[in-house]
C-alpha cells in the first residue's frame, strides 16, 4: 500500500515536471503572449534582479574612476565630497523629522535609498510610474539637501543635488520628448451630392 501511494506521488511530481517542461518548450514556439504565467513572471523577476545587479556594479564602477580621478581628497570613502553633500543633509534631514515617529532614521534611510534605486530601474524599463516615482524621489532628495544644509552653502548643496539627478534622468527618463507633437489638419471636402434626376 505505501509503496503504490508512494509510487503515485512519483508519477504526479513527474507529470507536473513534464507539464512545466512543455510551458517552456511551447514559450519558445508559441510566443510571449502565450507563454505561461509563471515564465513570464520568473522572467520579469530575473530581469529585474538582473538589472539591478549590473546596476550595482555600474556604479561601483563609476565611484571607483571617480577615486582615481585627481580631486583633492576630503575623505576616504568619498574623495570628491560628492556624495557626501548629497548624503550627509538627507541623513541629518531624516534624522531630525523622524525623532517623532514609529520609524527609525536608519529604516527611513534605507527606504529612501531602495526608492530611488527601484525609481531609476523602473523609469530605465519605461515604466510611467516609475517615473513619476523617480520624479518624487528627486524632489524630495533635493528639498531635503536644501534643508538640511547649513545656510552659507545651502544653494550650492541643492544644486550640486540638482545636478546628479539631472545626470541620473537622463536613464530614468529616456526615451521621453518635450518637443511638441506635430498635428497636420488635412481637410477632406465633402462629396457633392448626385445631381437630381431629371424627368
Amino acid at each position: 500500500m505505501k509503496t503504490s501511494t508512494l509510487a503515485y506521488r512519483g508519477l504526479q511530481v513527474l507529470g507536473w515536471l513534464r507539464d512545466r517542461a512543455d510551458d517552456i518548450s511551447s514559450a519558445f514556439t508559441l510566443g510571449w503572449s502565450h507563454t505561461a504565467l509563471w515564465l513570464k513572471a520568473a522572467a520579469i523577476v530575473g530581469g529585474l534582479a538582473t538589472a539591478a545587479t549590473l546596476l550595482g556594479w555600474a556604479g561601483d564602477l563609476g565611484l571607483q574612476a571617480a577615486h582615481a580621478l585627481p580631486w583633492p581628497t576630503q575623505k576616504v570613502a568619498d574623495p570628491t565630497g560628492l556624495l557626501a553633500t548629497i548624503d550627509q543633509p538627507v541623513r541629518h534631514y531624516l534624522n531630525t523629522h523622524t525623532a517623532q515617529l514609529p520609524v527609525t532614521a536608519t529604516t527611513a534611510y534605507a527606504l529612501w535609498q531602495a526608492i530611488g534605486a527601484l525609481a531609476l530601474v523602473l523609469g530605465f524599463c519605461r515604466s510611467s510610474g516609475g517615473r513619476i516615482l523617480w520624479l518624487l524621489w528627486g524632489a524630495f532628495t533635493v528639498a531635503a539637501v536644501f534643508t538640511a544644509t547649513p545656510a552659507p552653502g545651502r544653494e550650492v548643496a541643492a544644486a550640486i543635488a540638482t545636478l546628479g539627478w539631472a545626470g541620473l534622468s537622463l536613464f530614468a527618463l529616456r526615451g521621453i520628448s518635450l518637443s511638441p507633437t506635430a498635428l497636420i489638419h488635412v481637410h477632406v471636402p465633402a462629396p457633392p451630392a448626385p445631381p437630381a434626376p431629371q424627368i
